[in-house]
């Protein structure tokens, strides 16, 4: 009778009274087992009188099958419970009783092992997690992917994602306003082909985004385009190669006076010599200074001398805006005047260079209109940031540069006039003299030629401050050297610019030395947007322009701003690792400690610990067999090293018996990827009130 307990109940009698039932086999297997195991048990009797047997069962803790059995044994299987008390009752008794009412008891101890160091968590899948949010599983490995920082080309975000644009920066002359246009926009209303082309639908040689920017279609005849805005301003046309056009309103004074030129001379805008060539040109530059009246150089709208077409839609252009405008003003400096008088807004500041734009940016909202009530009077730190919403996911967008300032034609020291028409060969046919000029974050819609035509259209220091001084070829004086790329090279955003973006608005963006470029193709249009993520910095990146036709300086830095994007952390939570439905209440049991082994591998330059792990025991909420998933489980935090490392913590101040796991990971960064290679897990039962 190895591993049981018998007890026979017997009373003070006679030599000659009638004897209880002998218990002669006593059988469990096996006696110590897992919770949810089955234990076999039996037990073979016989009567010293020869009469008929009985047998019953019960069970203390665990469950009984129904037994079964023949005139001298009994067999039944035993389901172990949760948990046993340590050193308490055997479990289960069997009592065998003759057909004289005598009776003997066999108790069987059994055990219910605990093994803490069991691994309960099953290989990592897509489907094995309650929660698996902001990571990805690949190769077994979960990971927080680095955040959306979609390139200045294609600004494409694969989710929707809040973003919202900071001012950083002006270090220019001009004068400017930036906004965005999406370019499924511009695909319903035929600008754009499907993948991504300019078109040119009524064939005069000028792209229909271009002609529709400054109104160059003629009122009638074959090329004729509806004019965008609410009423026309001028009405003098010009005829060009052969094809009639609208003269700009744009580059056009208060009186309409004719500004075109047929076969003017001016210096090839191609790469190369530069010679002189026989080209037409239509507009005219805006004088030294325009009162805030003069109409000149404008075409009506919400803003003078914004585009109508890239302006919000409002009666103000006949409701054929297509643009979201983010900042009307980039001027940010010690003068109360916009440059020429070109601004769209008036320079109401005169405080300095303190990144905020020296308007009421607050005055309007998000699409550039003005708001009923301003939620932040004045210029404060708010107006810094403009809040674009949400982003919709897969709608490509395309950030736009309005630049107000001089129109320069001089190839040499690569200044362009703008190019509306080329010819087969690459020579510019029709320039636009204006002194408002658009550039794209999508350089192939851009409408400079490139005069200097490398593929490297600027190399620049990243983290090194920018110098006028600094000649680019050689990065002498002021400039930095690059180990990676063996020479030295003039740097990037001024010192006030890098220093700014320390700030806690900024989120201290820090910059590590390396290289920013921008790069083109032979005879493509000027790229006029340096796009460059924060490393360090999640969900942040710089978008830089040029403002100069041609590229001028090529020093990528006139206006900075700052993309900014919620950057999500990384949760995966377990199921609950119990396999059966049970509740303290219901099993007299608690997990009462539990152990996390992981390993989630190391990276050079990641924060020490980059992710948090806690452990719950209430992760189901469980009753009559039924259970539902506890949003709201009570964690408790463990503390482990970076790596490998392992932990093993009491939960039973928290009841509970559905345990499981879960891993908060950092946003990635340029430098550092939160991964988790592994996680092992192992649970203890103990009673509730033991």
């Amino acid at each position: 009778m190895a591993g049981g307990l018998l007890c026979v109940i017997s009373f003070s009698r006679p030599a000659s009274a009638a004897e209880p039932p002998r218990i002669t086999t006593l059988t469990l297997t096996p006696q110590q087992l897992e919770a949810g195991g089955v234990s076999r048990l039996g037990l073979q009797a016989e009567d010293p009188q020869g009469s008929p047997l009985t047998f019953s069962w019960s069970a203390a803790a665990g469950s009984l099958s129904t037994p079964l059995g023949n005139a001298t044994t009994s067999r039944a299987n035993w389901t172990a419970p949760l948990c046993l008390a340590s050193g308490g009752t055997p479990p289960v008794q069997a009592t065998v009783t003759n057909g004289l009412g005598l009776s003997s008891t066999a108790a069987f101890d059994l055990g219910v092992l605990q093994d803490l160091g069991k691994n309960r968590q099953p290989a990592f899948s897509a489907e094995g997690f309650e929660q698996f949010d902001s990571v990805t599983l690949v190769d077994g490995r979960i990971t927080v992917p680095d955040p959306a920082r979609p390139p200045s080309e294609s600004i494409v975000f694969p989710a929707d994602q809040q973003l919202s644009v900071m001012f950083v920066q002006k270090d220019s002359i001009a004068s400017h306003a930036v906004g965005y246009l999406y370019v499924d926009d511009l695909q319903r209303k035929g600008y754009v082909d499907a993948v991504g082309e300019l078109v040119d639908a009524n064939a005069n040689g000028i792209a229909d985004l271009h002609e529709d920017l400054y109104n160059l279609a003629p009122t009638t005849g074959a090329q004729a385009r509806p004019y965008i805005g609410a009423a026309r301003r001028c009405t003098r046309s010009f005829s060009s190669r052969g094809f009639l056009l609208n003269q700009p309103e744009l580059a056009l004074d208060a009186n309409c006076a004719n500004t075109f030129s047929s076969g003017e001379e001016l210096r090839d805008a191609r790469p190369g010599n530069h010679l002189q060539v026989s080209t037409d040109v239509i507009g005219r530059d805006a004088p030294p200074s325009l009162s805030t009246s003069n109409p000149g150089f404008s075409d009506g709208g919400l803003f003078a001398r914004i585009p109508n077409l890239l302006e919000p839609a409002a009666p103000a252009n006949g409701d054929k805006g297509l643009g979201q405008l983010v900042f009307l003003l980039t001027d940010d400096d010690w003068e109360r005047t916009t440059h020429r008088n070109l601004g769209a807004v008036p320079d109401t500041d005169n405080y300095g260079s303190d990144g905020i734009p020296d308007y009421d940016v607050s005055a309007y909202d998000a699409r550039g209109l003005r708001r009923s009530t301003n939620p932040d009077p004045g210029l404060t730190l708010a107006d810094r940031r403009v809040d674009l919403g949400s982003i919709q996911g897969g709608r490509e967008l395309v950030f736009f540069l309005v630049v107000n300032i001089e129109a320069v034609h001089d190839p040499e020291n690569s200044l362009v006039h703008p190019c509306l028409r080329k010819a087969p060969n690459g020579q510019c046919t029709l320039h636009l003299r204006s002194p408002i000029s658009v550039f794209f974050s999508k350089s192939r819609w851009n409408m400079d030629q490139d005069p200097v035509g490398q593929y490297q259209v600027t190399a620049r220091a990243n983290g090194c401050a920018y110098s006028e001084s600094c000649y680019a070829p050689s990065g002498y004086p002021d400039g930095c050297y690059l180990p990676s790329q063996g020479r030295r090279l003039c740097g990037w955003l001024p010192e006030e610019a890098l220093e700014r973006l320390l700030e806690p608005d900024y989120g201290n963006n820090h910059f590590p030395k390396g290289l920013v470029e921008v790069t083109t193709e032979p005879g493509a249009p000027m790229p006029h947007v340096l796009s460059h993520p924060s490393l360090v910095t999640p969900g942040r990146w710089i978008i830089a322009f040029e403002d100069l036709n041609g590229g001028g300086d090529r020093d990528y830095n006139d206006v900075v701003l700052q993309l900014v994007s919620p950057v999500s952390t990384g949760v995966v939570r377990s199921p609950s690792l119990a396999a059966r439905p049970s509740s303290p209440e219901e099993t007299g049991c608690t997990v009462s400690r539990m152990r996390l082994r992981k390993d989630d591998g190391y990276f050079p330059g990641c924060d020490p610990a980059p992710i948090q792990y806690a452990v719950a025991t209430d992760c189901r909420v469980c009753w009559g067999g039924a259970c539902l998933p506890n949003p709201t489980p009570t964690w408790h935090p463990l503390t482990l090293r970076y790596g490998y490392d392992e932990a093993v913590i009491d939960v039973s101040s928290t009841p509970g018996t559905q345990p499981c796991w879960k891993a908060v990971l950092a946003p990635a960064n340029g430098f550092c990827t939160s991964s988790i290679t592994r996680v092992d897990v192992g649970y203890e039962y103990a009673p509730l009130n033991p």
